[in-house]
């Protein structure tokens, strides 16, 4: 007996989360418990345990465990205080982990994996995300389609989702391509303002470039609506969405002598030096988005082409342009900073919330492909190249867990 669309849904995004969470205790028993939280990792890891253990924001007794790898722990107000210099989104979702990893008593060396375990269980919510995403731009006459799930499956597992979900675990990246799908989502169903401004504010707090969907939030309000009521939905919006950005004000006004904030970001971050070649790079560099995972070049080529068809409805079209701006912004922010390919990466990390993008570009074209029946043949094809795209990333993230695939940048590319 076949399980309705739903409940498929929910066992599906149980098992992938199931089996992430395992694949973490896997990694930390079988490479290396602290592989969770290696490089930046480490800070966001440090911020969560002052949170879970110490109730504070004052890192100074976890940089005394666990030391202050790349030197971020100054105190530059000289107060005594050493505030996070990253998002505290991620380090939030870690908690849960550490409280239970406190609670059950278990060995220090496990703390790592505890706290990973909530974030690599995003993996299961964002595929859900995604075929929701899906099901918003799909012809089938299924309201959940199973091209819908398959899709999705590729967007999440053929993208740099599960490396940072079950390997690089307290990286923000997991917990970005969440959040910002489920924003996606939202916009894409035409939710209620209150609900678009309460995701913004989940997707900022765990990364500051979400700032960038603002402009799309506000842009996509019902043109139906009369001129009072879409602003009050864009003062909701704002309003809402601006709570994502408080604690990094606060911590920054409690402690004004932190010049730079908590996150550190100035203009000392940004190198305007070759912009244009900074441009090929994010997107066809080392860890390029194209290059590394090119299931981003085939989400891409269905938002364009839906984006200038005729045959599109005026609503996808006005999706697909939206996606296309926020793909744009993200690359000319990530081409502004100093570090452009992204240190020691797998793949294009930075795009990690650019996933329902990619579900919706996905959809888009699969859709594209079903309205025309003169290129039926195509339809097998795609699904080949889809499947293998996807199985070569999975095998691209064993090795990188396992270490057998290098991620720093290539010895003659530009340091930051």
């Amino acid at each position: 007996m076949s399980i309705p669309p739903q409940p498929r849904r929910l066992a599906i995004a149980a098992a992938l989360s199931l089996l992430a969470a395992l694949t973490v205790l896997l990694v930390a028993a079988l490479v290396d418990s602290n592989f969770a939280v290696a490089g930046d990792g480490h800070y966001l890891y440090a911020t969560a345990r002052s949170l879970a253990y110490d109730g504070d924001l004052d890192l100074t007794n976890q940089y005394r465990v666990l030391g202050d790898r790349w030197g971020l722990g100054r105190d530059p107000a000289a107060d005594g205080w050493r505030l996070p210099p990253r998002e505290l989104g991620p380090a939030l979702l870690m908690v849960p982990g550490l409280w239970v990893h406190h609670g059950l008593g278990l060995a220090p060396a496990w703390a790592p994996a505890a706290a990973a375990i909530p974030v690599a269980l995003c993996l299961g919510p964002c595929w859900l995300a995604c075929a929701r995403v899906i099901d918003a731009v799909s012809d089938a006459p299924s309201p959940h389609p199973r091209s819908a799930d398959a899709l999705a499956l590729v967007a999440v597992l053929a993208f740099v989702v599960p490396f940072y979900a079950v390997g690089r675990s307290a990286y923000a990246h997991a917990a970005d391509a969440l959040a910002c799908a489920w924003l996606l989502v939202a916009l894409v169903e035409g939710r209620r303002p209150t609900v678009l401004g309460l995701l913004l504010a989940a997707a900022v707090l765990v990364r500051l470039q979400n700032v960038l969907w603002l402009p799309w939030l506000l842009l996509a309000s019902d043109p139906g609506r009369g001129a009072s009521e879409r602003a009050r939905a864009a003062a909701t919006i704002l309003g809402l969405g601006s709570l994502g950005l408080a604690p990094a004000l606060f911590l920054g006004l409690a402690h004004p002598g932190s010049e730079r904030g908590p996150i550190r970001w100035d203009l000392s971050f940004f190198d305007l030096d070759a912009f244009g070649l900074d441009l090929l790079r994010v997107l066809g560099g080392v860890h390029g988005l194209l290059t590394w995972t090119p299931v981003a070049a085939l989400a891409l080529l269905g938002l364009l082409v839906a984006a200038s068809s005729n045959a599109a409805t005026p609503e996808r079209r006005r999706l697909a342009l939206g996606a296309l701006a926020m793909l744009a912004a993200w690359t000319l922010l990530f081409a502004c900073v100093r570090d452009v390919d992204g240190g020691a990466a797998f793949g294009a990390r930075r795009f990690a919330g650019a996933t329902g993008l990619l579900a919706l570009g996905l959809g888009l074209g699969w859709a594209k492909l079903e309205r025309s029946p003169s290129v039926a043949w195509a339809r097998p094809l795609a699904a080949l190249v889809l499947a293998g795209l996807t199985l070569a990333n999975l095998a691209w993230t064993q090795r990188a867990l396992v270490g057998a695939l290098p991620l720093e940048r290539h010895p003659d590319t530009n340091a930051p």
